[in-house]
């Protein structure tokens, strides 16, 4: 009797879990597999003809302010008359070059003031040594007969009138090379104030105002 009831309860208990599971109102959970994520793979660009290239030139900007002109030069701010002048003293430089006419003509170099009792005036050749000579008047007078041009400066001391003290240094010759070439250097009071160069055929000269006050 026991082993019977034992045996309709086993039945009775399988046939209560088959329907508990057919009937899916307790559905049992199954973890899901762990299953790798797939790369976002982006498609490779390619050029195309259609595509539009960057300037290289860049475009300025219309508010920027234009760059200031520098001036690295004196001869900005000289005068056209002055700017013509010393053009004109440079193209006369050069032992020998350029047509012998262009030296027949007087140079003057302006004028200076000064309270010293006398000034010093050195003079030489700034070319090649060739033999050039020339004569020194203060006012139409010879204070220097004839004083040859060498490559290193003689150094004349020159006394000074009140007033006006014309210096002039006249060619005598034009040495083996055209034209007299000839540097002078002024001094005052042992300063050297100015100092410049001529070119000049026999017989022309070139000058200074030397204004004592």
């Amino acid at each position: 009797m026991r082993l019977y009831l034992l045996s309709f309860l086993l039945c009775f208990s399988a046939l209560q879990s088959f329907a508990q599971f057919d009937n899916g109102k307790n559905p049992v959970n199954i973890p899901p597999a762990n299953v790798p994520k797939m790369p976002v793979l982006t498609p490779e660009k390619k050029p195309s003809l259609w595509d539009i290239k960057p300037k290289d030139e860049t475009v300025p900007n219309p508010w920027d302010k234009p760059k200031e002109r520098e001036f690295n030069k004196q001869d900005d701010f000289l005068d056209p008359a002055d700017r013509y002048t010393k053009k004109m003293n440079n193209s006369l430089k050069g032992e020998g070059k350029g047509d012998y006419k262009i030296f027949r003509r007087n140079q003057y170099f302006g004028d200076f003031k000064t309270d010293s009792e006398s000034i010093q005036v050195a003079v030489r050749d700034p070319q090649a040594i060739d033999g050039d000579y020339v004569k020194i008047t203060q006012n139409g007078k010879v204070i220097y007969e004839r004083i040859f041009l060498d490559a290193g400066y003689k150094t004349l001391e020159i006394p000074l009138v009140l007033g006006f003290n014309r210096i002039e240094f006249i060619a005598l010759n034009e040495g083996s090379s055209f034209p007299n070439t000839g540097a002078f250097l002024i001094k005052d009071k042992g300063q050297a104030i100015y100092q410049e160069e001529w070119n000049l055929s026999t017989g022309f000269n070139a000058s200074f105002l030397i204004v004592k006050e």
